[in-house]
């Protein structure tokens, strides 16, 4: 073999290794192009996740974008390796060749880089909290010592409750008590305010200011820190299996453990934590209904009202007080949940605005049960404690309080077992800090006097709060803690589904004075791959021959626009579907609007206004039911519109009520009730309908507006229309009008 030939294949693996670089640039070219909003998480998720799943798309677009141009360009470096000579790969032009090769492999990590954002990536995690961790107190390690005779206990979350509805004297933010008797009850017992005389009460940190992270907080001394939706845990197979509770601690002592709710307790995860920390026995609103305490058909509000609350869980306490072990029964409030509450028999007009009225009925009504309490026998060996849950989320009602004044969840224990070490002094607390206090106010000497992130108050031992002051807890609890991911033991496959969204778009489509319609699609969410096109379809009249297809044009803040002569489409009755294609070949539906242009309001009084309208023509059915909970919210002037339209049964403002209706010009039937409930029938020009509907079901058979065997209804909670051409059997508009969450789906 001559000298020139064994230069040539020596300079082989050369070229190779210099090539590796130019790999590593065109990989990540074409990754980042075909995902455009990859994350690191993202990339490690589905690094972790098989990848046997590519799709032909994405091998192609790999082997064209990648691969092809690393060939090139590994050709190009043997050839000038191996046949421009010495002349040229030698000397200081070898050194520019090595040069060039080691810029591009530096290009491709700083890309990758830069894509990825990496220097977020690596603060988050170099700047992961370890204040939990490290100041983290597991019950288990610690030990607990409890009364001969063991306390009852009853632990009241009174919902949304705070120090701020006071008056202003007493601590509050108020010139007159929205909660005079809460006040005097805590003032008279303790709350942990020393020789002040305003109410003192714990701060909610992060992780706890919505009901579950709440009661999570008060029983663990943990905020709920998860990586998916607040009150995504009723998912979960598992709730922090790890973490002791109070719940897990009396159950170990012979407590029988018992949770009270006028709600269904599954949701947001509760039935699920207090079944795994302390064995609970549930009795929701579902039980309630199971046991006789109130009609199959009843229901209010979440369920069943405050009222009902305190009567049933007096039966309760009668019931478990009869035995020998001691017990522990958790109640929750809901009348005075976000936003305005919920007025019963028992309000009073006392305030202009009904959210204070709210407020001031629970007061009331919690003092007296607390009266009854005191009259009971086992009250002697009782402990009873009483704290808001967390601040209300009722924006309107937060508006009135001052900017500067900081709120508190109320706090009161009554008949404890234990004295306050540092009398006089005002305490400086958060809702962690209720978890080892309840036990110490039972009697329990908690070795340390600290549990979770929780301090007995009752103790001269200082709280996190006190240690570190409320800037610096507030901010390590806001950031991310890979303790409490440990803790929650929750698969990472499990999170990505849970927090997969589907791809979504904003799309406004308007009649111009040119005689064209204009659609602007903007604001695409939850798509990763590369956008190569949007694309518009239109179709009049459901007439699938005179349909429309547009590539829509994309502009240069990103959005995309077309436009639609009027005289090819029907204003009255034309479908709009807009589609995202990607890099890969994936094709997703971003947006559908359906039907008649003029019958699109969002605002449920406008549209029941042009549903009139439309029914007085003759010409249209308009199909009515309900899904899970739709009605409560209905304003009086909400049902007077309803029954002007047609629907003649009586429709209890506050209430959650069954309504399914077809209405028309030529006859209507109506259904309002506490039950299933359904009605089928023939529009004129032969099209069948079948209107079944719920507001308390949980099947999914329960629901529906099926048009000619097509279900229209959208699934989502609330009150959903469907309206009928009555000549052509076309659906012209679908909607829901979810009146809890005060949003309109289409």
């Amino acid at each position: 073999m001559g000298k020139k030939k064994k230069l040539v294949f020596r300079n082989i693996p050369v070229t190779l290794i210099m090539t590796i670089p130019f790999l590593l640039f065109f990989t990540a070219w074409w990754f980042f192009h075909t995902w455009s909003t990859m994350t690191v998480n993202e990339l490690v998720f589905n690094i972790k996740m098989s990848m046997s799943g590519a799709s032909h798309a994405m091998i192609k677009l790999f082997l064209m974008e990648a691969l092809l141009p690393t060939i090139v360009a590994g050709i190009i470096l043997y050839l000038i390796i191996s046949f421009a000579g010495n002349k040229v790969f030698g000397g200081k032009k070898r050194l520019i060749l090595i040069l060039v090769d080691i810029a591009v492999l530096i290009a491709a990590i700083a890309y990758t880089w830069v894509m990825l954002d990496m220097t977020k990536y690596i603060e988050q995690q170099i700047n992961a909290s370890k204040f939990i961790e490290e100041n983290y107190v597991d019950p288990n390690d610690v030990t607990l010592e409890f009364p001969v005779k063991k306390r009852n206990l009853i632990y009241v979350y009174l919902e949304s409750v705070e120090v701020t509805d006071a008056d202003k004297e007493n601590g509050g933010s108020f010139e007159k008590s929205r909660i005079p008797e809460l006040t005097q009850l805590s003032h008279e017992n303790e709350n942990f305010s020393g020789d002040n005389k305003t109410l003192d009460g714990g701060f909610s940190m992060p992780g706890t200011d919505w009901t579950m992270g709440a009661i999570f907080a008060q029983s663990s001394g943990l905020p709920l820190q998860i990586r998916i939706e607040a009150n995504s845990m009723s998912s979960q197979e598992k709730f922090f299996p790890s973490v002791c509770a109070i719940g897990d601690i009396l159950e170990a002592e012979g407590y029988h453990n018992e949770f009270v709710c006028g709600s269904e307790a599954g949701f947001g995860g509760r039935e699920l934590f207090f079944k795994s920390h302390g064995n609970y026995d549930i009795c929701d609103y579902p039980y309630a209904k199971e046991q006789g305490w109130i009609p199959q058909d009843y229901g209010v509000w979440w369920g069943y009202e405050d009222e009902k609350l305190f009567e049933f869980s007096k039966k309760r306490l009668e019931e478990l007080s009869k035995s020998d072990d001691p017990f522990n029964l958790t109640i929750i409030t809901a009348d005075t949940h976000f936003e305005d509450g919920y007025v019963c028999r028992l309000c009073e007009n006392e305030f202009e605005d009904q959210y204070s009225n709210v407020y001031a009925c629970s007061s009331r009504q919690v003092t007296e049960f607390v009266k009854w309490i005191k009259e009971q026998d086992f009250y002697e060996n009782t402990t009873v404690v009483l704290v808001g849950d967390h601040p209300t989320m009722d924006a309107d009602f937060c508006a009135m309080i001052d900017e500067d004044y900081v709120r508190r969840v109320y706090t009161c224990y009554l008949n404890a077992d234990a004295s306050v070490q540092q009398t006089g002094k005002r305490r400086e607390y958060t809702t962690f800090d209720m978890f080892p206090t309840t036990l110490a106010a039972m009697g329990v000497k908690i070795e340390g006097d600290r549990l979770g992130l929780g301090t007995n108050l009752f103790s001269s031992e200082d709280t996190l709060l006190e240690k570190y002051g409320m800037e610096h807890e507030f901010e390590e609890l806001s950031r991310r803690s890979a303790f409490m991911d440990e803790l929650a033991e929750m698969d990472e496959y499990d999170i990505a589904m849970q927090n997969y969204s589907d791809p979504t778009a904003a799309a406004d489509i308007s009649i111009e004075d040119d005689g064209t319609v204009r659609i602007v699609v903007s604001d695409i969410q939850n798509v990763n791959e590369q956008i190569t096109s949007v694309e518009l379809n239109c179709v009049p009249d459901g007439d699938s021959s005179r349909k429309i297809v547009l590539n829509m044009d994309k502009q240069p803040d990103g959005s995309y626009v077309s436009e639609v002569s009027l005289a090819d489409i029907d204003v009255d009755d034309t479908d709009f579907n807009i589609y995202v294609n990607s890099a890969l070949g994936s094709r997703w539906q971003v947006f559908a609007q359906r039907g008649d242009m003029n019958l699109k309001q969002t605002d449920f009084a406008e549209y029941l206004s042009a549903i009139e309208d439309y029914l007085e023509t003759g010409n249209y059915t308009v199909l009515i039911s309900t899904r899970k909970n739709a009605t409560a919210r209905l304003t009086k002037d909400n049902i007077a519109a309803l029954n002007e339209i047609g629907i003649t049964d009586d429709i209890v403002s506050g209430e959650d009520m069954t309504i399914v209706a077809a209405i028309s010009a030529d006859g209507s039937e109506s259904h309002v009730t506490k039950d299933y409930a359904e009605i089928t029938g023939t529009i004129p020009n032969g099209t069948t309908y079948l209107v079944k509907g719920s507001w308390n079901g949980s099947d999914e058979g329960s629901f529906g507006i099926i048009v000619d065997d097509q279900d229209r209804m959208i699934q989502r909670k609330g009150l959903h229309f469907a309206v009928i051409n009555n000549q052509t059997g076309r659906v012209i508009d679908c909607v829901d009008f979810d009146l809890i969450d005060g949003e309109t789906r289409r």
